[in-house]
């Protein structure tokens, strides 16, 4: 078992091409969740580029509370899929009228491409590099010249106008919910106990054993046995995070009682990254909870089953770790789907042991000075040491 941090890489960047010092730039990433997460951090770094620019980021209804509140962006835009190709026509018409000086396709998806053609602007699409990855998944056939982050391959689009890393990552403000008082009121009690455990000096561990692929979920049981663990070795509180729909997690919370806190299926993705803010550190799956975590400021442990490193969405905090097994059948998916090859179902993340996922969550405790109860490391197999 090896704790892979992910590669710290960055694009070469071309000359530059002109661009006027005051374009109108829109970025077009419709969905999904992860994949949103990962590209916020372009508008920062186009502003850094071109502070006199005019920037919009258009995504899906779903998602646009992400970047409503993003410091860089002049204009956040919301699609809603239930307007269909009437709706998309007439944002293209109001974008095309507008004006676009460049548009940034990261999506590049049959909707990103049509919009594009409505808009009539110059634009610049990511490679999805899939005939890499289908030789990957179907013939672990590895013709990757390097692992690289998903941010990574949205900025290769804009790096030959001048747009450079700045290694910050992505990034989801937060922010509104310190000052939103009929906000905290209707969540006042979750409040209360953060703020009561942070007072008593508690660490606090976040969970998101959630998945929208049965392939990428960690065993229900192991998350129940990391849990108990961290109790029992550092008293420290626990918050729960789901979707409606993830009744595995419920019964979790019911398991564990009034040291965990359940958030599933009260929270909106922007209430689950501030939630998550406020955690010491996030174990997750591979899914979009690990980058919202992420991108609000949260050390996270994600764990991989199914997926790899050349699919482009391993943590990219210094402070964050991957977990994975090494198994000649991985990666047998690119999100989940498809069924289990191996003899023993899920056995890539089977072999994760709580015990070693634990001892990077009490790695995390002890740097941020957070209590622990007096246990001797030795006793765990991995605690506080790298498998």
């Amino acid at each position: 078992m090896t704790a892979i941090p992910h590669p710290d890489a960055r694009p070469s960047v071309a000359a530059a091409r002109p661009l006027p010092d005051d374009a109108r730039i829109l970025i077009v990433r419709f969905g999904s969740l992860g994949d949103v997460v990962k590209c916020t951090a372009l508008p920062r770094l186009i502003r850094a580029r071109y502070p006199r620019a005019h920037l919009t980021m258009l995504t899906s209804e779903a998602f646009a509370e992400l970047i409503r509140d993003n410091p860089h962006l002049d204009r956040a835009l919301a699609y809603e899929r239930r307007s269909g190709l009437a709706g998309l026509l007439a944002l293209g018409e109001r974008l095309r009228a507008e004006g676009v000086h460049l548009l940034v396709d990261v999506h590049k998806s049959l909707r990103s491409r049509l919009l594009r053609a409505i808009v009539g602007a110059p634009g610049v699409a990511y490679s999805k590099r899939t005939w890499q990855r289908f030789l990957l998944i179907r013939f672990r056939w590895n013709t990757y010249d390097r692992a690289r982050g998903k941010e990574e391959d949205f900025l290769a689009a804009v790096a030959p106008y001048g747009v450079v890393d700045d290694g910050r990552g992505s990034e989801v403000s937060v922010a509104r919910f310190d000052r939103d008082d009929l906000w905290r009121q209707r969540f006042a009690e979750e409040l209360e106990r953060l703020a009561t455990w942070r007072r008593e000096g508690r660490p606090v561990l976040g969970l998101a054993p959630v998945a929208a692929w049965e392939l990428k979920r960690w065993p229900m049981a192991h998350v129940l046995e990391l849990a108990r663990a961290f109790r029992r070795e550092t008293g420290g509180g626990l918050v729960l995070f789901g979707g409606p729909g993830d009744g595995d997690v419920v019964a979790l919370g019911g398991e564990l009682g009034p040291p965990a806190l359940s958030l599933v299926g009260r929270t909106s993705h922007l209430e689950s990254a501030y939630f998550a803010s406020l955690c010491d550190v996030v174990v997750a799956n591979d899914t979009g909870m690990s980058h919202l975590a992420e991108a609000a400021g949260t050390d996270v442990i994600t764990l991989f089953g199914p997926t790899s490193r050349e699919l482009g969405y391993y943590p990219v905090r210094p402070g964050s770790v991957a977990l994975e097994r090494d198994l000649p059948c991985r990666p047998c998916t690119r999100m989940g789907e498809g069924r289990c090859t191996h003899p023993w179902p899920r056995a890539c993340l089977q072999a994760i042991a709580p015990a070693e996922v634990l001892g990077h969550v009490l790695d995390h405790v002890l740097r941020k000075g957070a209590k622990r109860r007096g246990t001797d490391p030795e006793r765990m197999p991995c605690a506080g040491r790298n498998p």
